[in-house]
């Protein structure tokens, strides 16, 4: 038998402020700063909500997305230069733009919030910095601690345009949640933690990894390959949604391809099990994160699926890269590129 792999770094710790960042996300303070943005923004004659941002920060409107299909306004998620190459026809003072940047310090969004700012558009910016160069171009900023905090912040700020819409009776219980879901985000961690270090131990040293996401967590199944497992690991990998997987990609299942299924309480689970099927009849090296699985104290039944969705897109998938990092010996702080030249 083969000896178990060993991590070859110390694992990352789970800051001190984890629950304490996520308790400051939802106050009735920030609560009535969004509110009082979507009142002055929202429209009778608003015909498109724009979701704008580059990498993880555009990736990380999956849930919130996702919440906003109860909207009789559709909401279009785009990539902050492409956003401003495309020039969308509604973009205008009968749009609103929600655009994100953790750290602040993305050029494209800062460029794409001043453009959509010029066009007349209401911008509402979420971010990190208050002084960073992407808030010097916004009027309106609402900020964040955690990318963890970041996920419920943006499922209020969806739940605020739905509420304004007439379309989110269950707005009240929806915050209720959001205010009280720390220790649901921390217990996930703890209770997921042996699981995620079997993947990571099983899956740092192949060629490449495959992510599948639906709904909610197709954005979160991005974020793990591009940002986690490309940009800071440098390693091969791809992610697909769970339907489309069975449209093409499917077709590289060798029996011998690690494939990491991200699966939620959401209404596209029926997807997310029959890719799982199929690749229990075909590929032996499969890893399923179920947020079934998760205990949430204190999340109410009919919150479970948004609440859920935003673990599994922050601290599940944070959580599991760590894990990467501790057996791959590669600091996720590390880039080739990023930050080091021109681009």
């Amino acid at each position: 038998m083969s000896q178990e792999r060993q991590p070859v770094r110390p694992l990352g710790l789970i800051p001190e402020t984890f629950r304490a960042d996520l308790d400051q996300a939802v106050t009735p303070q920030i609560e009535a700063q969004v509110t009082e943005f979507v009142e002055k923004a929202l429209k009778p004659t608003t015909r498109a909500i724009y979701l704008v941002g580059c990498g993880g920060s555009l990736f990380m409107f999956g849930a919130m997305r996702f919440l906003l299909e109860r909207s009789p306004i559709p909401a279009v998620a785009l990539n902050a230069d492409e956003f401003m190459l495309r020039r969308p026809a509604a973009l205008g003072p009968d749009s609103i733009v929600i655009a994100s940047s953790t750290n602040g310090g993305t050029a494209e969004t800062a460029r794409a919030v001043r453009f959509a700012r010029e066009a007349g558009a209401p911008v509402l910016l979420v971010t990190k910095d208050p002084g960073s160069v992407v808030a010097g171009e916004a009027a309106d900023i609402v900020l964040h601690r955690s990318v963890e905090a970041k996920q419920v912040l943006q499922g209020l700020i969806a739940y605020a345009l739905l509420r304004a819409q007439g379309v989110a009776d269950d707005y009240d219980e929806a915050v209720a949640a959001f205010r009280g879901c720390s220790q649901a985000f921390e217990t996930a961690v703890h209770e997921l933690d042996d699981h995620l270090r079997g993947i990571a131990a099983a899956c740092t040293d192949e060629p490449c990894v495959y992510v599948l996401g639906s709904g909610p967590l197709e954005g979160a199944a991005q974020t793990f390959a591009a940002c986690y497992l490309q940009e800071m690991q440098t390693k091969h990998a791809v992610a697909t949604g769970s339907g489309e997987f069975l449209h093409g990609a499917f077709e590289v299942v060798d029996g011998d391809l690690p494939v990491i299924v991200l699966l939620g309480e959401d209404a596209t689970r029926p997807m997310g099990e029959r890719a799982i099927r199929f690749l229990d009849r075909h590929n032996d090296k499969n890893h399923v994160i179920d947020g079934a699985t998760l205990s949430l104290p204190g999340v109410p039944t009919a919150q479970r699926a948004t609440i859920g969705s935003f673990i599994m897109a922050s601290a599940v998938t944070a959580r599991l890269a760590q894990h990467f990092e501790a057996f791959s010996g590669r600091p996720l702080s590390e880039r080739r590129y990023m930050w080091r030249v021109e681009y």
